[in-house]
């Protein structure tokens, strides 16, 4: 345990507790609050937590904001007056707090009791009890599925704290991220046996990715060592997939192994390879995967992830959990664990289930709505309706994106002007790219956007940075990305494709002779301005990035997005970048040619 102010950071499990009470935390952030921790009262810089977090891993310096800000809101802290964590603009962060090494709970203490969730009884029940069949060696595929927030990411973290301090099991997550154009390979798997792979508790692991995944320790061997990490030879990727199965059936021979991929919708070839090697090999293993998705991303065309899940169900390799509509019991629950009072206004249950339609996260946007708008208020310590029912006009269908536009239109023209350029970019954006969408004055953008933070729930400062060219700009997140598409979908398709374009131009400005590094970012622009040739142009850059990485696969999916894309242009332009584009690949192709070679010759 490590004591600081009243928290402790618990590094055996890997967990947060504050006062006794265990706070939900998923693994990266946790990973950015423990090396902080280790390493207080010292400037620690963007590259030095790149670098130890994310080694041999290009990962882009605003995701460290994200899960900043994210740890900011933990512990209760603030950028104007920290107590914890002081931001060092275009640096780095500082650990304030004094550290003090801790025993934990006295003898006899009872431990933290996990967070509650409301309805998911029976679906908590079910996971437990596949858990328990891994853990006699019956592997497990476990699919959970439902709409947005349905309450798929509060079901895994209850699961994963319930089991996270058992000796006999170990658990890793991993996070699959959206992409509209390219997708890095192995990125959630990579993600998740960084976990295991981290200093002291970590040692065995890797010693076992040493020895059984040669090609993927390289990625992992500076989490061990503070020494040169060793370069692994370049290998097919069919050599890879064996490897890090056999890696990872090793890890699991000591302990249950609990494997947590997010968002599989998103996920790239390559990990859903994984997936499904692992769940077709037919040796014990006590190992278990649990992934989470939306069905409505998948139902749609012939989706990756679609064909798996429905050729493992027809082999009975996988089981599914689908969260469905809360219950009227249920939400009058969490209205009573909210309010913290038995008695509830008379109705009130009713009508909150009628208008989340027992969706979660609808339920409690509905209860801070209520709040907000002073129809239910706190009288001498008891919650009270200030109106009857029957009058309350929420101005709010029974659908949560409904309440986002509800709360935009509220706002003047300019400021949604500034969200809707903002939701171009991203759930975190910086200044500058906004600003370049708006063909404005960063100076005079970042202002605006200062305003709108103080006076918005939903938007918040994220820190700064430094770009290439020297230039100091701010960067802020949307509280959910629900609000980043629905003001996204606002827009004219002309307007968004005029702003994509401007941001695309402006990344190539900044990033000249590094265009490898943002390769997705500027297909994803181009596409949505309709600038079929470069988009093309960056998507073999990405596929070239891929091809290096070892996932061919993923490299062949990019240059055929590539072709796809230029059937847009007329025939006499179409032919021109079309044998353009064919060379570009071509040239990709004779690369992942050599290392195939060279593979073969060692």
């Amino acid at each position: 345990m490590k004591q600081f102010g009243c928290f402790q950071l618990d590094t055996r499990n890997e967990c947060l507790w504050q006062n006794g009470t265990r706070i939900g935390l998923t693994p990266k952030p946790f990973a950015v609050l423990r090396y902080l921790v280790e390493n207080p009262q010292r400037l620690v810089t963007h590259d030095e937590l790149l670098d130890k977090l994310w080694p041999e891993t290009y990962v882009q310096p605003q995701v460290l904001r994200t899960y900043v800000l994210e740890l900011r809101k933990l512990l209760g802290d603030s950028i104007e007056s920290p107590q914890f964590i002081r931001t060092v603009p275009g640096r780095g962060y500082w650990f304030l707090a004094q550290v003090e090494d801790s025993s934990g709970y006295a003898a006899g203490t009872p431990g933290p009791q996990p967070g509650r969730i409301v309805g998911r009884r029976q679906e908590l029940e079910r996971l437990n009890g596949l858990l328990r069949h891994a853990i006699q060696g019956d592997r497990q595929v476990i699919f959970i599925t439902g709409e947005t927030g349905i309450g798929k990411t509060a079901l895994i973290d209850l699961f994963c704290r319930q089991w996270c301090s058992e000796d006999q099991v170990c658990i890793a997550r991993g996070q699959c991220v959206e992409g509209f154009a390219g997708k890095e390979a192995y990125y959630p798997v990579i993600e998740a046996l960084g976990q295991l792979c981290l200093p002291n508790q970590g040692k065995k692991h890797a010693h076992v990715m040493q020895q059984k995944a040669p090609s993927w320790y390289a990625q992992f061997a500076a989490l061990h060592s503070d020494g040169p990490a060793p370069m692994a030879a370049a290998v097919r990727g069919e050599r890879m997939l064996n490897e890090i199965c056999d890696a990872i059936e090793a890890m699991a021979s000591e302990k249950t192994l609990v494997f947590v991929f997010e968002d599989l919708h998103w996920a790239d070839l390559s990990t859903l390879d994984l997936i499904s090697a692992l769940a077709r090999r037919r040796q014990a293993a006590r190992l278990l995967l649990l992934a989470s998705y939306r069905p409505a991303e998948v139902s749609a065309g012939q989706h990756p992830l679609k064909r798996l899940k429905q050729d493992l169900a027809t082999h009975k390799l996988c089981a599914d959990v689908s969260l469905g509509p809360l219950e009227k019991d249920a939400v009058r629950e969490y209205l009573a664990q909210e309010l913290k009072q038995e008695t509830l206004p008379r109705g009130l249950p009713s009508f909150v289930h009628q208008h989340c339609e027992g969706n979660p996260l609808f339920m409690i946007a509905m209860l801070e709505h209520l709040i907000a708008q002073g129809f239910l208020r706190q009288e001498a310590g008891v919650w009270q309706l200030r109106s009857a029912l029957a009058e309350i006009d929420m101005g709010v269908p029974t659908a949560l994106s409904e309440m986002i536009e509800l709360q935009i239109d509220r706002l003047d023209a300019a400021d949604q002007r500034l969200l809707e350029a903002a939701s171009l970019i991203g759930v975190i954006f910086p200044a500058w790219a906004a600003a370049a969408a708006l063909d404005g004055d960063l100076e005079d953008i970042e202002d605006q956007y200062e305003k709108l933070t103080r006076r918005l729930h939903f938007l918040h400062p994220a820190g700064h940075d430094e770009l290439p060219d020297g230039t100091q700009s701010a960067f802020y997140v949307f509280a959910h990305g629900l609000y980043r598409e629905v003001l996204r979908a606002r827009q004219s398709p002309a307007r968004r494709a005029k702003r994509h374009l401007r941001v695309a131009e402006k990344l190539e400005n900044l990033f000249t002779g590094r265009e490898m590094d943002i390769s997705s970012e500027l297909a994803m622009h181009f596409e949505a301005a309709a600038e079929w040739a470069r988009a093309a142009q960056a998507l073999c850059t990405a596929a070239e990035t891929a091809v290096r990485r070892g996932a061919r696969d993923e490299g062949v999916k990019l240059t055929e997005r590539a072709l796809r894309l230029l059937e847009n242009l007329s025939e006499p332009d179409r032919q021109a970048a079309e044998r353009k584009t064919r060379q570009q690949i071509a040239g990709v192709m004779n690369r992942q040619q050599e290392l195939d070679e060279n593979s073969t010759a060692i």
